[in-house]
């Protein structure tokens, strides 16, 4: 009985090492590339604010449908793309809590898109119950809303601004979102 408990952990660890080597390995390679954060701005200048977020609507875990120009007009938006088995998006859950706490909910809306893949809309709503935060979460179980941001690795946080421009997209959250608010 032990050796297939063991076998079953190795198996599982084995599993989550072949899904997420390969995505840590593009984070790796797009950070090298881009040399830190696209911060559509600094690149583009006043063009920046010509780069309109895609608009999507995903159902959060009570079943409400969330869509991202509900925002448009009021609030900027960071929307972070993770999943339950990356290692990396459950430890910078503290970061995003610690931007929760500085700019408050009718300042910034955060939403928070599972990006599916192995990750079940059942499986989440357990990880939800056991793992709470303060922040919507999202269920994009057919990846038609990670396609369309062109989700590579993850996390990845995208600010969308109040008009629904993207000006910030790295898989760091922002340092100072307050400079991406106004």
């Amino acid at each position: 009985m032990s050796l297939r408990m063991d076998f079953g952990r190795l198996f599982t660890w084995f599993m989550v090492m072949m899904v997420s080597f390969p995505l840590f390995l593009n984070q790796v390679a797009s950070a090298s590339e881009s040399r830190g954060p696209i911060v559509v701005a600094s690149l583009f200048g006043s063009e920046a604010a010509k780069t309109p977020a895609v608009d999507f609507e995903l159902p959060d875990l009570n079943g409400s449908v969330v869509r991202l120009s509900k925002f448009r007009g009021e609030r900027p938006v960071l929307i972070y793309f993770w999943a339950t088995w990356c290692p990396y998006c459950i430890t910078v859950k503290s970061d995003i809590a610690k931007l929760r706490e500085k700019t408050g909910p009718g300042e910034m809306e955060i939403l928070a898109i599972n990006v599916g893949g192995t990750d079940s809309l059942e499986r989440l709503k357990r990880y939800q119950e056991g793992h709470p935060v303060s922040w919507p979460i999202l269920y994009d179980g057919d990846g038609k809303v990670s396609k369309a941001y062109g989700v590579k690795g993850i996390p990845l946080f995208v600010l969308v601004n109040k008009e629904g421009n993207v000006v910030y997209r790295d898989n760091e959250p922002p340092s100072d979102a307050r400079k991406y608010l106004h």
